[in-house]
């Protein structure tokens, strides 16, 4: 057996500039023949999946921390502020949306640990939920914040996860249940991973964290400020290409500024 259902789940938006996720003349850098670039400022949604199966209901990410603006280092808030959060972006909401409460969780994947996917997490930490995530993922985002570098690891969200019910894996491809694939990418950050999930229906989608912010990303096989490691982003571009041809799958884009446009919200989308 597969996946049963599977749900998106809102969790606001934030902004930021473009040349974060797109390269060179794409992402508004001046060039040669173009010196008055105009900088262009998108909005993306921040979103999470539910992913509902027989062996138990997997949460992927869990977005950005409500009191963000608040509690995280000023300048992390300044380039990718809060740009729409109300009531109903908070978790337990979105989860109230769908028939579930946070005790329903069997397993959190967390794609990478910045702010906009880690934030909402600690909800979970009395219900000693298993928070899946790349043990270099972990590591890394540990060592920057402890050396004053977190960038967008920040300590208001991990200081309340000690002692959480961690699962750091060393997998490239780790089966968490039965169509269920986490695989390793890099590329973004050091532990970056996206999960494929596979339906009884036949259908697979690839949840792709923040390996691909826009679609654009995709379409020109580059990525802006936020590539971390070059071979490991573009080792894994061609892989998911192929699965995507191989298997018919279909790529769940978490920060697609038209994802809303693409999946209905409170409904499952397969």
């Amino acid at each position: 057996m597969k996946a049963e259902k599977i749900y998106l789940l809102d969790l606001g938006w934030l902004g930021g500039d473009l040349g974060w996720f797109l390269p060179g003349a794409a992402g508004g850098a001046l060039t040669n023949s173009n010196k008055n670039v105009k900088r262009t400022w998108v909005e993306i949604p921040v979103t999470a999946a539910v992913v509902m199966h027989k062996d138990g209901v997997v949460l992927f990410d869990t977005g950005i921390s409500p009191l963000a603006m608040k509690t995280h280092a000023p300048g992390l808030m300044e380039a990718f502020p809060i740009t729409k959060f109300n009531d109903d972006n908070f978790i337990e909401r979105q989860l109230a949306n769908i028939g579930l409460v946070p005790g329903d969780i069997s397993f959190i994947v967390i794609s990478h640990l910045h702010l906009d996917h880690i934030g909402q997490a600690a909800i979970f930490k009395d219900y000693k939920v298993p928070i899946v995530v790349q043990k270099r993922e972990l590591e890394y985002a540990l060592s920057m914040i402890w050396q004053g570098k977190g960038g967008a690891y920040d300590q208001a969200d991990l200081v309340p996860l000690m002692g959480a019910s961690w699962h750091p894996i060393d997998d490239k491809k780790f089966e968490l249940m039965d169509g269920i694939t986490l695989e390793f990418t890099g590329g973004h950050t050091p532990g970056h991973q996206v999960m494929i999930a596979e339906t009884n229906s036949g259908s697979t989608y690839v949840f792709t964290g923040d390996y691909i912010h826009l679609p654009e990303e995709h379409e020109i096989e580059a990525k802006g400020w936020l590539l971390g490691d070059a071979d490991e982003w573009h080792s894994y571009i061609r892989k998911l290409k192929l699965i995507e041809k191989s298997r018919k799958a279909k790529l769940v884009i978490s920060h697609d500024p038209k994802l809303w446009d693409k999946y209905p919200k409170g409904k499952a989308i397969d």
